[in-house]
């Protein structure tokens, strides 16, 4: 994993200028993505006409994952340049003492025209967004994967001598220094560098995916407008007829030939119920629908008393058919896992070089972080131009220098003296051999990942449970009483962080642990207080979450963030002197759930569109979902996540998986005649039972940002689609 940025400019030495605060202005960011090497390639010379010269500045930072460690941009003999910020898992042999950065350039090198290079990435399964320059055509090659897994901003040019960049991140930027958009993940651009000159709007060619079923993107230009739906007249897009194929099958949009053999299902569950003595609707229960204030241990604990009365209900209403395709789930979903967790460094060389920040003790961290800034700053006040990075010519260095290294000897000796003696706390309380980490609240999603990966990493490695909570305080309203009366008594928390994803998670943790007594689970509490969620975003997330700014995205964003920054206590620590010592994950890798909630009708308006429209409503919703799951929130997630110098895998989004997924009747993978906690996401559910996860089967589906109660938590009138103003103003 790594973070990229590129910098075209074209004419004037003025122009060529302006790529110098761009890269400032990404630079502090991009680093933190790739901790292990950088290096800079400033100010390139791409075309030889005197009339209009055009140049390039690169920028990469590595996360070291596979094969020899191997600085970007990579440049070859040719001239080619690549910024590669994916991992290929499949679909392209590399070996595994090989590096797939290397692999790609040479397969870049030795392809044949525009058709060798769309073949080429259409074949790779896995994660990706990239950058490359292509020397011979004098063109600039960029793109995202199919779903948008990886982060990739664009600022288009306003202006006869502005500029064309590229960034995985950036930082805020002030409405003069121009607007940055996540460009569409709706296939691959192409710039002919030679046609931009003076006088001329910029030209990008479009390259969108090609569907089997015939369908593809509209040509509108309102794809490419900014949120306010403003046209850069700088800018020219040409969809082109040719287009990389998708790489997964088409969706199965066959109905149920008889609705009623469904409904059948539901009397079942309704009779098994009236047999328990419970009452369960199709609709969510009120405590479902209990808002923040309701005590979350009394809310999980009624909805649990429900759920243990029914241990049996999903066996009762699975037949063959379902239960052959949950073992087919199973299958290719294990893969997908295996895929994940097999391809994360082991051994001691593989650490030689890790980064800094992820060996230190959590207490002094900071302070590191801070005598490195220091140092950064030293050394690039030696420099004098801000820019040079471990080697800022055209030609790669041979190796990339710490940036801490150059220009401040005195603060390096230092820095190494500290991250000595840290190494030494932290493995005390760290465990170093874990190497995979998952973001955890117990529900089906986060339970099943969980459950498969622990059938593929090794037996003798931890695995880090990420389970956060935000802290609690507030008013507790009481029946016949209005919101906001004086009448309404302030909750006394015994654990403030005891939020509903906080007691699904320790209820996982149960269950994960009764399947595999022999597994060390690290279960990681994140506990996170109002004064360092508003010090965190201002200084930092809201950086990330740009260009989002949506009450959905600050509190997604921020979740995400401290979750998989791993800092916390192990609620269960086996040597109880170190209990209440602060814990650090050490996993580069995070496994994550998302997807499966877009693929198998997990949301409650999917239940609300069939209750509307019935089977044909929810199969043109779900068809909808998996379309436009790049442009909803995977490359705010990949910021978010990456900013801690660990890489984001997502399983439910392999290709494999989607295409099974997406070949699958509509009926078996939800079926939503039956109550809440089991119609959706029904083939999942049954998966999870087969696996033994039997009270995870059946629980809710409870967004992050409800179960780790941040939302709401500062403004309880303000909707998920507002403008976050907490973005912009702290």
């Amino acid at each position: 994993m790594c973070g990229i940025c590129c910098v075209l400019s074209r004419g004037s030495t003025e122009a060529c200028q302006q790529s110098t605060p761009i890269i400032q202005q990404v630079r502090e960011n991009l680093l933190r993505r790739g901790p292990d090497c950088h290096h800079l390639l400033q100010d390139v010379g791409l075309t030889s006409d005197p009339t209009t010269q055009h140049y390039g500045t690169f920028l990469g930072s590595v996360l070291h994952m596979r094969g020899e460690i191997t600085q970007q941009p990579s440049q070859d003999h040719c001239g080619n340049i690549l910024l590669w910020n994916g991992e290929i898992f499949d679909g392209i042999k590399v070996e595994e003492d090989q590096n797939d950065t290397c692999v790609l350039q040479q397969l870049l090198a030795a392809s044949h025209g525009e058709e060798g290079l769309l073949q080429l990435f259409q074949s790779i399964k896995g994660p990706w967004a990239f950058i490359y320059w292509q020397a011979c055509s004098k063109q600039l090659w960029f793109g995202r994967d199919y779903f948008g897994r990886r982060s990739l901003l664009w600022r288009l040019p306003d202006g006869e001598t502005d500029v064309f960049a590229l960034s995985s991140v950036i930082a805020r930027p002030e409405p003069q220094d121009g607007q940055w958009q996540e460009i569409p993940a709706k296939g691959i651009f192409c710039i002919s560098v030679e046609s931009w000159v003076a006088g001329s709007a910029l030209s990008i060619k479009w390259y969108p995916w090609q569907h089997d079923n015939g369908t593809t993107y509209p040509s509108s230009p309102e794809l490419f407008a900014d949120e306010d739906c403003h046209l850069h007249t700088s800018l020219d897009i040409k969809k082109m007829d040719s287009g990389p194929s998708s790489p997964v099958l088409p969706f199965n949009r066959k109905l149920p030939d008889h609705e009623h053999q469904l409904s059948d299902l539901s009397s079942e569950i309704d009779r098994t119920s009236a047999k328990n003595g419970l009452q369960l609707q199709a609709s969510s229960s009120r405590e479902a629908r209990a808002g923040p204030d309701m005590c979350a241990s009394n809310v999980v604990g009624k909805n649990t008393e429900k759920l243990a009365a029914m241990p049996d209900i999903l066996d009762q209403i699975v037949d063959e058919k379902l239960k052959t395709l949950a073992v087919q789930l199973i299958a290719v979903l294990g893969e997908a896992v295996k895929r994940r967790v097999f391809n994360v460094p082991r051994g001691s060389e593989s650490y030689e070089a890790k980064s800094t920040v992820q060996k230190q003790h959590v207490e002094q961290l900071d302070s590191l972080e801070i005598l490195q800034d220091r140092a950064e700053q030293l050394s690039d006040d030696a420099r004098g131009d801000g820019l040079s990075l471990g080697g800022a010519s055209a030609a790669p260095s041979a190796t990339a220098i710490p940036a801490v290294k150059i220009g401040c000897p005195e603060l390096f000796s230092e820095v190494a003296m500290k991250t000595a003696a840290m190494q030494g706390s932290t493995e005390k309380n760290c465990s170093e051999k874990c190497r995979v980490a998952i973001l955890f609240s117990g529900g089906v999603d986060s339970m099943v990942i969980a459950a498969l990966a622990d059938r593929f990493v090794p037996s003798d490695e931890p695995i880090d449970l990420l389970n956060v909570a935000f802290q609690q305080k507030g008013k507790q309203h009481q029946p016949g009483k209005k919101k906001g009366s004086k009448n309404q008594r302030e909750v006394v928390y015994d654990d403030p962080f005891q939020v509903p994803d906080r007691i699904t998670g320790l209820q996982g943790l149960e269950e994960l642990v009764r399947i595999n007594p022999s597994r060390h689970w690290n279960f990681v509490e994140v506990n996170v207080t109002l004064d360092e969620l508003r010090e965190k975003r201002s200084q930092h997330v809201s950086h990330l979450l740009y260009p989002l700014q949506t009450v959905l995205d600050d509190s997604i964003g921020c979740a995400i963030w401290f979750a998989a920054r791993g800092r916390g206590r192990l609620a269960n620590c086996p040597d109880k002197n170190q209990a209440d010592q602060p814990y650090c994950s050490p996993a580069k890798v995070l496994l994550v759930g998302m997807g499966a909630d877009e693929q198998l009708a997990g949301y409650s308006r999917h239940r609300s569109k069939f209750n509307s429209e019935g089977w044909r409503g929810l199969l043109e919703e779900v068809e909808m979902e998996v379309d436009r799951i790049s442009s909803r929130n995977l490359g705010r997630d990949d910021r978010i996540i990456s900013d801690h110098g660990k890489e984001s895998r997502f399983p439910f989004l392999d290709e494999d998986v989607v295409s099974f997924l997406s070949s699958v009747p509509i009926q078996y993978k939800a079926n939503l005649t039956l109550p809440r906690g089991i119609g959706e996401k029904l083939l999942l559910r049954v998966a999870a039972r087969e696996l033994g996860l039997t009270s995870a089967a059946v629980l809710p589906k409870r967004a992050i940002q409800f179960g780790s109660r941040i939302a709401k938590m500062e403004n309880s009138a303000e909707k998920a689609s507002d403008r976050c103003n907490r973005l912009t103003t702290e």
